[in-house]
């Protein structure tokens, strides 16, 4: 693994949100190298709402910056001075420097040295230039402009393109995001994503399961992950129509920003049990719970371009899964029930719950066995190193 250097992960959401890839990614560079976590930035009218209605005080003004969570890796805010702003009076040129003032005093105390920027988010590139950076790096996990909250899909591609373009090292987590993304940059590399099969592992093999797991009667059809605009609700619906008897477990925060009514179908029915966020430490244990896991995604071109993270979890659980024919579930078609509609998803389901063997566990445990986090670290680590080699000497 590298070592030695100084990460500054600029995330799209903060350190305690249900865990993804960059959390998964930076505690382990975190074991040889000093990493700060930094938080969405906070803008200006949001700002002074709160500040309105008491939710900023004075005692914001002395919180520190920076904040230990794990051995070598800080989570960062930006001061609450210092939003970003528009370009009246120019207020915003004023915040970006307090902003950049702050983070490098943050980093001069933490003893970090030149960092390597690593960027999740298209509109973070104004940071690129401003923090002494050695290397940046731009890690693509979706098709951002597919988003359902994306009101101009053309200006997002635009504006991706130019931090693309100058970004030193790409990594992404798809097939089809390598197809679209390398032409813009040759230093594109595929990274998909990973599951702790080891720690998942050990928690199919242990007898415990979640209370609330227990409290549910069988047999459990359950997705875990964020409940957000890409799940097919309709789909989850019609399911738990047709089969009364099964319990349908979605554990996970629930998060439809753009789209609020779009699970209004499901929360009536009383075989579907939204039981929202659990601990990383839990995740693995209502996985394991499931007799079936699903990967209800709609098919677009949001999910054409993912790469389930789930989905290697729930196969380093050894459980059967049911996923729509998105190309991320075709990866492991040998082993994944794939269905288009409700009809065949029924199907697939009630044939999976005969499934449940152990020497099936074991092959689909076989099967993501390579697709650990410490392997992907370790590749990210070789691209990262040549990328320094690559570009040394450079002011």
């Amino acid at each position: 693994m590298i070592e030695g250097q100084s990460f500054l992960c600029f995330a799209p959401g903060p350190w305690d949100d249900i865990w993804r890839n960059r959390h998964q990614i930076m505690t382990r560079l975190a074991r040889r190298n000093k990493v700060l976590w930094i938080e969405p930035r906070a803008y200006l009218r949001p700002t002074l709402r709160q500040l309105r209605r008491g939710k900023i005080g004075w005692r914001d003004l002395r919180r520190p910056l920076a904040v230990p969570v794990r051995d070598n890796l800080w989570v960062y805010r930006d001061p609450v001075y210092a939003p970003i702003a528009g370009r009246r009076f120019h207020l915003g040129a004023i915040t970006q420097a307090l902003r950049v003032r702050a983070m490098k005093k943050t980093m001069r105390r933490l003893g970090f040295g030149r960092p390597l920027l690593w960027l999740t988010r298209y509109y973070q590139a104004d940071v690129v230039g401003t923090c002494g950076e050695r290397l940046v790096i731009y890690h693509i996990s979706d098709e951002y402009s597919a988003y359902a909250a994306v009101r101009d899909p053309e200006a997002v591609r635009r504006a991706e393109a130019e931090l693309i373009r100058r970004a030193d090292l790409v990594l992404v987590t798809s097939p089809a995001l390598l197809e679209s993304k390398r032409p813009l940059n040759p230093h594109t590399y595929l990274v998909p994503n990973a599951a702790d099969v080891e720690g998942f592992a050990r928690a199919a093999a242990d007898p415990t399961v979640p209370p609330r797991m227990t409290a549910l009667p069988r047999p459990i059809v359950g997705y875990v992950g964020a409940l957000n605009e890409k799940l097919d609700y309709e789909l989850i619906r019609s399911i738990a129509l047709a089969r009364p008897e099964w319990s349908i477990a979605l554990v996970g925060p629930l998060g439809l920003y753009s789209q609020p009514h779009k699970a209004d179908g499901i929360k009536t029915l009383p075989n579907v049990h939204l039981l929202g966020r659990v601990d990383v430490s839990e995740v693995p244990y209502y996985i394991k719970s499931c007799d079936v896991c699903l990967l209800p995604y709609e098919r677009n071109e949001w999910t054409r371009n993912i790469d389930s993270l789930k989905l290697y979890e729930y196969l380093a659980c050894g459980r059967p899964v049911v996923a729509t024919d998105i190309p991320a579930a075709r990866g492991f078609s040998d082993l994944v029930y794939i269905v288009r509609d409700a009809p065949e998803a029924l199907d697939a389901i009630q044939a999976a719950l005969g499934e449940s063997t152990l020497e099936m566990a074991h092959r689909r445990q076989a099967a993501v066995a390579g697709h650990t986090w410490d392997a992907r670290v370790e590749q990210i680590s070789q691209l990262v190193s040549e990328a320094l080699q690559r570009t040394k000497g450079r002011d």
